[in-house]
Parts: C-alpha cells; sequence; structure tokens
C-alpha cells in the first residue's frame, strides 16, 4: 500500500445525482452500475452486501462507496425505507483507490473531517443540478470529498504524537455517534465522558485536539446541522425542530440557529 498521496489527484466527473428512496428491487437482485456510486444515508439504514459475501452496514448521515461494476445488493426494511443522497461518478483513479479502499472507509474519517464532510453533502443537497454546466459545481465538491477519503485511505508514515492524534479522532467519532443518537435529549461534557468510560478532562483534549473545537461548539454544530435539515427536508415547525434537536425553548434555539447560520429559521423554506 503507497505511503503517500499523489501530487495531483484527477478530476472525477459526476454523471448524475439523486435523492431517491430505494425501490425494493434493489435488495431482490445483485446489480452493477457502470459507473461509481456514492451513497449517503439521509433517513434510515441499509446493509451493502457484495456478490463476495461482503457486508457494510450505514446508518443515518453515513456514507458508502460502490465501484464501477461491483454486483451488490441494497438491503433494508422495507416498511420504514431508506432516503439516500445518490452520485454517480467517474474517476480516473477509482482502480487505484478501490484496490485498497472499502466501501465503508469515510466511516473511520476523524471526527474534524467527518465534520467536513457532512457539510459538504449539506452544500450538494442545497445545490440545483439543473443542467451539465452545473454538474461543474458537484465535480468539485465531490474532488473535495474524494481528497478526503484518499487521505484517509492512504495515510502517510505517522508519528507517535499522530498515533496519539488517531485515538483522540476515535474518542471524539465516539463521542459524535452517541451525541446523534441521543440529540433531543439534555446531554453534556459528563453524560458523554460517562458513556465513554473515561475522565472530563480527556475528553475536553481530544476534542481540542482532534475535534478542532470545544465540546460545546461541536454539540451545537450538530445540533445546527440537525436542524436546518429537519426544517428543509422534513418541514418540521421550529417547535417540533427545536424539541428534536435538544432545546426546549424554541426562541432561544431560534436565537442560536440565527447566529450559527446568519438567518432566521423562518427563511429556510
Amino acid at each position: 500500500m503507497p505511503s503517500t498521496t499523489p501530487n495531483r489527484l484527477a478530476m472525477p466527473r459526476v454523471i448524475q445525482v439523486l435523492r431517491l428512496f430505494y425501490a425494493q428491487r434493489y435488495s431482490e437482485k445483485f446489480h452493477a452500475d457502470e459507473n461509481n456510486e456514492l451513497l449517503h444515508i439521509i433517513d434510515g439504514s441499509m446493509k451493502l452486501v457484495l456478490e463476495n459475501g461482503k457486508e457494510y452496514s450505514a446508518a443515518k448521515q453515513d456514507t458508502l462507496f460502490i465501484p464501477r461494476g461491483v454486483r451488490h445488493k441494497d438491503i433494508f426494511d422495507i416498511k420504514s425505507g431508506v432516503e439516500v443522497f445518490h452520485l454517480s461518478f467517474k474517476w480516473q483513479d477509482d482502480r487505484k483507490f478501490f484496490s485498497a479502499a472499502e466501501p465503508d472507509c469515510l466511516h473511520s474519517l476523524p471526527s474534524k473531517e467527518k465534520s467536513e464532510l457532512l457539510l459538504l453533502f449539506d452544500m450538494m443537497r442545497l445545490d440545483m443540478y439543473n443542467s451539465p454546466e452545473s454538474l461543474i459545481i458537484a465535480d468539485a465538491r465531490l474532488a473535495h470529498l474524494l481528497a478526503l477519503a484518499w487521505r484517509n485511505v492512504f495515510p502517510d508514515m505517522k508519528s507517535a504524537a499522530a498515533c496519539e492524534s488517531d485515538n483522540y479522532s476515535r474518542m471524539v467519532n465516539f463521542a459524535h455517534n452517541y451525541m446523534i443518537a441521543h440529540l433531543s435529549e439534555h446531554i453534556d461534557i459528563n453524560s458523554v465522558a460517562s458513556y465513554l468510560h473515561t475522565s472530563r478532562a480527556t475528553l475536553l483534549r481530544a476534542f481540542h485536539q482532534a475535534g478542532g473545537m470545544s465540546f460545546n461548539s461541536y454539540l451545537r454544530s450538530i445540533r445546527m446541522q440537525e436542524a436546518f435539515y429537519l426544517l428543509r427536508e422534513r418541514a418540521l415547525n421550529i417547535a417540533e425542530c427545536a424539541a428534536r434537536c435538544g432545546y426546549s425553548d424554541p426562541a432561544y434555539f431560534s436565537r442560536t440557529f440565527k447566529n450559527h447560520f446568519g438567518f432566521s429559521p423562518k427563511k429556510v423554506n
């Protein structure tokens, strides 16, 4: 496996951008696409099953790659369904990347880069892809995403300090997953530290070193990302959205939202 990345990665070319609810036929027979596929779970969960028997699970806000020509099934609960943001793309460097990368390679991104990844998907979902020319924007956003993935799959040789940073990144990643699962509840540094069986001081250090922001800022960012999604995609009213994101006071939620995004939650729709 190479230890360094090339000086330049080839620019990907997005073929199609879709937001869709998976149909039952995707889970019934093995199928393959002539292009590479990227699946970002908007809501629900699924299991990617390859014809060689390998399986990869994905839940909300997880992302999976499927290399071109790889036969697979998409297994999910038919009753609850799964909503997916789907890109198909061509890429000159795909064979080299997928020779080392697993479909769920983005699951192990450091927490700071995972937040960057989620922001990229937020922007892609807001973009309008109504002409071939508009896909140039999608190409640029996908190139950014693939650069993050490439760096994660082909890391440089790591020092002891980098290994410690990786440990902190894993800790923040576990904390991130806990926050997502308990977003409507009261969350503080002590409850998360207790869940992770670590000290408050260690967790604060992890967020400072790996997360690039304080614990409270990180939690607020996650809540605001979910709030934007609920307001725009689920059309919840402000009070409902506030409660789902852990805010008991809708007025305080609205002020926090405006401070974070620069506009009122009333203007999302």
